[in-house]
């Protein structure tokens, strides 16, 4: 009987210590330990998960142990890549004391990470140990190239390399970013056309789908004409025009077409002023 107890205590304890999957898909140690690490970004300071990078934007990864440890880190991105960031070629010392933090790309470093698709949520997750892991299946340190990919056949690999350590030698963290694709540029005005010569601009009013400016007076044919021409020159076609209203009162309006853009034109009289509004987009 003592045999059978003294077996499944030591069973229970093997059980115990085999890495387990958290619900992020992350290996973690069941273990209890005193070792510490965390990762954290330039975005998210306090690894909340709260970082948002767009496709073509820079990131910079930062660790920090407890205690002296080989650190590994991986990123894990939404497709289910895998990148090597901890050792690198660059980088290929992975020992941390006890306190350090250390961030990726060090500062002069020769290389950048930039954050690439797809969309969505990706992570950083570190590993730290008290001794080396043997990254043998996993990695080539040498060239950064992964040997295996998507997040489960990682989780499976570092299992293998972290069995053989004692309970507690080793732990593990994971901070979530968010991916995106690029902003949308705002985009620029479809046209630039100087103010019609001659006349005295009162008002000048820019929006994100026209521009209106008002002279003090002025013909409205004359005015018409400089914007015309200025359009002409520059590619647009006309595609219609009329004239409403009575002469002293009236107002030209004038629909223009270049590509898959289009622009309307009006010049009106009011009180004093002749305004002139220059609309796209809707």
């Amino acid at each position: 009987m003592k045999h059978l107890f003294t077996a499944l205590v030591a069973s229970l304890l093997i059980a115990l210590a085999t890495p387990v999957v958290s619900p992020q898909g992350i290996i973690v140690n069941p273990v209890p330990t005193d070792l510490r690490v965390r990762v954290w970004l330039d975005r998210d300071p306090d690894g909340l998960g709260s970082a948002t990078y767009h496709f073509g934007e820079k990131i910079r990864i930062y660790v920090q142990v407890n205690q002296d440890a080989y650190v590994y880190l991986f990123n894990i991105n939404a497709g289910g890549q895998i990148d090597l960031i901890l050792p690198n070629p660059y980088s290929p010392n992975n020992h941390l004391r006890a306190g350090e933090t250390r961030v990726f790309p060090e500062n002069g470093a020769r290389y950048e990470f930039t954050i690439a698709g797809p969309a969505g949520v990706d992570q950083v997750l570190a590993v730290a140990s008290r001794t080396p892991l043997s990254l043998a299946q996993i990695a080539d340190i040498r060239s950064g190239r992964m040997r295996v990919q998507g997040a489960g056949n990682l989780v499976r690999a570092l299992s293998i390399a972290v069995t053989p350590l004692p309970d507690g030698d080793w732990v593990s963290h994971t901070v979530r970013y968010t991916v995106r694709p690029p902003h949308a540029e705002p985009r620029p005005p479809l046209f630039y056309i100087a103010p019609a010569p001659g006349y005295e601009v009162v008002w000048e009013e820019r929006e994100a789908t026209g521009y209106r400016v008002a002279y003090r007076g002025g013909d409205v044919e004359q005015v018409f004409s400089h914007y015309h021409r200025d359009l002409l020159a520059k590619g647009w076609v006309k595609l219609s025009f009329k004239a409403r209203g009575e002469k002293k009162s009236m107002a030209y309006e004038a629909l223009y077409q270049r590509g898959g853009d289009r622009l309307e034109v009006t010049v009106t009289p009011r009180g004093g002023e002749l305004v002139v509004r220059l609309g796209w987009g809707r």
